[in-house]
């Protein structure tokens, strides 16, 4: 919090206008409803078994969110919950919230290690012990998810700034790599209706503009190839066949 600048570490008057919190909203759509896809592809594939071809696709698009999930919970530990913490004081209690995003890391660590095993070896061991840790994975961002926005979602409107709320998001951006956000912009996208997409792409600015046309199409492909679907309109997806999670 040291390169905070002071002015983001005050509390919003009540004349001010509430941040806008619709990049929070969104990680948090994202990040629950493709948790839920990835574990409903893998009860298909312990049923079934995975198709010549589309492993390695399911495992990179896996890794993805994974890689999405360490990185919201790391910025949201370094830099907007300090904010939270600063502005609402007494307010609201951080700590469960900080001993859920410990559990989560321990479980995100699992998955991680069980997504390589998989990856090397997709037999039907390794995909039993992959479900198992996707599914707890799974369930424990639900219960957090709902937790921050029952709890933080008031004292974030009533206590940040629009400013402070901006200057997170900024600061997303500016810690952000060039390979996350390839996949991360894309994801976000595939996530938001029209309206919510458009402020994402204002607050990320120029960057994050020419990021996202660059890295749709792939994106896309690769979703594809990983859930066997294809895009309706912005933010659905229609199953190809009768299966929900084909592979």
């Amino acid at each position: 919090m040291a390169d905070t600048p002071k002015l983001m570490l005050t509390a919003r008057n009540a004349d001010e206008p509430e941040p806008d919190l619709t990049l929070t909203v969104v990680i948090h759509r994202a990040i629950r409803a493709d948790m839920a896809r990835l574990a409903g592809v893998l009860d298909v594939t312990c049923e079934r078994g995975l198709e010549p071809g589309r492993a390695r696709d399911f495992c990179r698009y896996t890794a993805a969110v994974l890689a999405a999930v360490r990185a919201h919970d790391d910025n949201e530990g370094a830099i907007v919950w300090p904010l939270v913490a600063a502005t609402a004081r007494q307010a609201v209690d951080l700590n469960p919230l900080t001993d859920d995003h410990e559990a989560i890391a321990a479980a995100s660590d699992r998955a991680g290690h069980a997504l390589a095993r998989f990856a090397a070896e997709p037999d039907a061991h390794t995909v039993v012990v992959l479900r198992a840790s996707v599914s707890e994975l799974s369930d424990l961002l639900d219960e957090h998810i709902a937790d921050e926005e029952a709890q933080l979602y008031p004292a974030m409107r009533r206590y940040l700034s629009a400013a402070a709320y901006r200057w997170y998001g900024k600061q997303i951006m500016r810690k952000a790599r060039l390979p996350g956000l390839w996949f991360t912009l894309p994801w976000l996208a595939r996530h938001a209706d029209d309206s919510e997409r458009r402020q994402l792409l204002a607050a990320g600015g120029w960057r994050a503009r020419v990021v996202l046309a660059a890295s749709r199409r792939g994106y896309r492909r690769l979703e594809r190839r990983a859930f066997g679907v294809r895009l309706g309109r912005p933010g659905h997806a229609v199953s190809e066949g009768t299966q929900s999670h084909p592979l």
